[in-house]
């Protein structure tokens, strides 16, 4: 007569292939975590009082053949910002301001109108501003070796040069 066996299960080896796959979810979570941390193209992190990282003369090129470049909301202080630049020195005629439009509306931006050279309210058409954002809520920014770096807190930060080129 035969007999009928259930499932064996063997204790020793679900322990040990349990092992081995928490073993190697732990590792590749060691290692995500190792590439995401592994890049200094931007060294804009929460909490950080300034915007580093953009090299001045790529920007400055950038800016030259293209127009102003918009940088939404950099560090979650709900400030989106256009840079702008002048001249044919990147270390010096730059402009950084809000793209916030002023006493308007949190959902008002300004955006730029290549055909005018001008910054026009996205909820007012008739409101306009210079190429340089004059009347924009203008931010800091220094160029130091060839970075630009813009002060998104308000402030200028501690390690910012107090002479050399600067925007106010």
């Amino acid at each position: 007569m035969t007999v009928a066996r259930g499932i064996r299960f063997d204790v020793r080896r679900a322990l040990a292939v349990t092992a081995v796959a928490l073993a190697g979810a732990v590792g590749a979570l060691v290692v995500v975590f190792w590439l995401a941390g592994s890049t200094n193209a931007f060294e804009v992190q929460l909490g950080d009082r300034d915007f580093r990282g953009i090299n001045a003369a790529d920007l400055a090129k950038e800016i030259a053949e293209n127009g102003p470049v918009p940088f939404p909301d950099l560090v979650g202080r709900d400030l989106p910002l256009w840079i702008t630049h002048a001249g044919s020195d990147p270390a010096t005629g730059w402009s950084a301001f809000s793209a916030r439009t002023p006493g308007g509306a949190n959902h008002c931006l300004v955006q730029w109108d290549a055909g005018t050279s001008t910054f026009v309210d996205s909820c007012d058409p008739l409101s306009t501003w210079p190429a340089d954002g004059r009347g924009l809520g203008a931010l800091a920014w220094q160029v130091v070796d060839g970075e630009l770096r813009v002060a998104v807190s308000g402030e200028r930060p501690d390690d910012w040069a107090r002479t050399g080129a600067t925007g106010d």
